[in-house]
């Protein structure tokens, strides 16, 4: 109300959507910027303090001179932090040179290998979600019978469960005993069937938990009571108000869970030999292959800070209490 008792015009809801938007992505830009160049710098101080990348792709059989001719190519003749510079000149270039074990541009590899990884994680936390939200709702809803507490004990057990523990059980049964998927590889669709599902023992544990917590606290807030008092059903209340306001901790999860999911492949793809970024990760420590080496630790950092920007976005979105703020 103004002073003449006249009310004041509202602000269009838009406009403060579009501000609220445009922070965001401000906000994660910098973060974006800042964890890369962190990471960046990790990578660069602890590849130079493990040992001479000269001398490795030298080998024992070069010479002296083949030394200091390597060094000479690769700049780390210059002083230190002339070398940091160039490095972080290379990166905004997007040029990490060449693999020293193939020849092929460092980026071109990891770019290439990337989609088996990210098939893997988008599988793992959409089998998840489509799972573990209905079990963790159903275990809310039966909290004090037999069917809630067995579910909730699996998924405390799935949570203790190492991936590789796991890995190796799936890989005796299914495809040793009954034979019905093959051991390793990425070649079909069947090759991406176990790795999905050791992947997902701990997030889909970890998202039953959570939705059974969530749905539990919304039941006891007053809005699902007193839609219970008006004569909604049980089944009412706990899908269209209880889960909504339980879900946005869980999409939380599954967003933060990314940075989880990428750095078990590693182990994953390892034990199926399935040809991701987490394998050609550990075949370039193996053969000290620097420039792969650098090239799959920014582009899985840039990816992990971008899947948090998203998840972040979609977090305020799908929040109740968020488009009640913005509609008031």
């Amino acid at each position: 109300m103004g002073e003449a008792g006249v009310k004041l015009p509202r602000r269009p809801i838009a406009g403060r959507w579009g501000r609220a938007v445009a922070r965001t992505l401000l906000v994660w830009a910098a973060r974006l910027a800042a964890t890369v160049l962190g990471v960046l710098t990790l990578l660069f101080a602890l590849l130079h303090l493990s040992g001479d990348p000269a001398a490795t792709m030298v080998g024992p059989s070069g010479t002296a001179e083949d030394l200091e001719r390597v060094r000479e190519q690769l700049g780390l003749d210059r002083p230190f932090r002339e070398q940091y510079l160039g490095f972080l000149g290379d990166v905004a270039r997007l040029e990490f040179g060449s693999s020293s074990n193939t020849g092929e541009p460092a980026l071109g590899i990891v770019l290439a290998h990337l989609p088996l990884t990210l098939q893997l994680v988008l599988l793992t936390l959409v089998s998840s979600l489509v799972v573990g939200v209905p079990l963790g709702v159903w275990a809310a809803a039966r909290r004090g019978g037999v069917v809630g507490r067995v579910i909730s004990a699996a998924a405390a057990l799935g949570q203790a469960v190492p991936n590789f523990v796991l890995g190796l059980v799936l890989m005796l049964v299914f495809a040793l005993w009954l034979g019905w998927l093959p051991a390793y590889g990425s070649g079909t669709p069947l090759h991406v069937v176990m790795p999905v599902l050791t992947l997902s023992l701990f997030t889909l544990a970890r998202i039953v938990l959570l939705t059974r917590a969530g749905v539990l606290e919304a039941l006891e807030r007053d809005l699902c009571r007193t839609v219970r008092a008006k004569g909604g059903s049980f089944s009412r209340v706990l899908w269209r108000h209880a889960l909504p306001n339980a879900f946005p901790p869980v999409l939380a999860f599954v967003i933060t869970d990314t940075g989880y999911l990428l750095s078990g492949t590693v182990i994953v793809e390892q034990l199926y030999s399935y040809d991701g970024v987490g394998r050609q990760l550990v075949n370039a420590i193996n053969e000290q292959d620097y420039p792969v080496i650098q090239a799959t630790v920014f582009v899985v950092a840039v990816v992990v800070v971008l899947v948090s920007a998203l998840g972040d976005v979609l977090g305020r979105l799908l929040d109740p209490r968020v488009g009640r703020e913005v509609a008031g």
